[in-house]
């Protein structure tokens, strides 16, 4: 984070990417996570707060070496991975945490929110400045989540279709499509998750230009 904050020549903020304490165990433990939720409940609960606790203390680390604010990732608001009500249990208090830790010294933090059929309804509500999720491929739009959260939403453009093959009119097809939605208000233009490594670079020249309304 040092190299990034020291070595970048402009102005864009860098954002360091942390898990929520669920997703975290979920890559230690794999899946037999939904097992230990329910066969040793007592254990699953210490160990999310060990996680959240070490994790809280590196994202200020990351704070502390240059880092602007946080992409803070949750993976299991999702059915793909726990039932809604192991979401409510398990992810959420946790993740509530955690953020609240970080508010008051991440200045711009962006909730990711990954999968397919996310618990919108459920995750709206934390403390993050602008939420982000798969809004081209699952549910709610950009529209329909601006209009039920009314705060800030990250998307529209698709990262593996749309925004690595081209063509450029279908790109800045995608990026008027999101400013109609959102009026062009609350709206940062991104992928719905991160960027694949071989996106062509002038992909993303024609998204900045038509954002800034230089493609016709």
């Amino acid at each position: 984070m040092r190299l990034i904050a020291r070595g970048r020549d402009d102005d864009a903020p860098v954002l360091h990417t942390v898990f929520s304490p669920l997703t975290i165990a979920r890559k230690l433990a794999g899946d037999r996570l939904r097992e230990d939720l329910k066969a040793a409940p007592a254990a699953v609960g210490p160990a999310l707060s060990a996680i959240q606790e070490t994790a809280t203390r590196h994202a200020l680390a990351a704070l502390d070496a240059g880092a602007d604010g946080l992409f803070f990732a949750t993976q299991t608001a999702t059915p793909d991975a726990c039932t809604a009500e192991e979401y409510a249990t398990w992810d959420a208090p946790w993740m509530t945490r955690m953020l609240e830790a970080l508010r008051s010294r991440s200045s711009f933090t962006i909730l990711h929110v990954h999968g397919s059929d996310i618990y919108f309804d459920a995750v709206m509500g934390l403390p993050a400045h602008a939420l982000n999720w798969h809004d081209r491929r699952t549910k709610p739009s950009l529209a329909d989540a601006k209009a039920r959260r009314g705060g800030a939403v990250v998307g529209g453009l698709a990262e593996w279709g749309t925004l690595r093959h081209g063509p450029r009119d279908a790109i800045v097809a995608e990026v008027r499509d999101a400013i109609r939605q959102t009026e062009g208000t609350g709206l940062i233009v991104a992928p719905g998750c991160v960027l694949p490594l071989d996106l062509p670079d002038a992909h993303l020249d024609v998204v900045v230009a038509a954002v800034k309304g230089g493609v016709h």
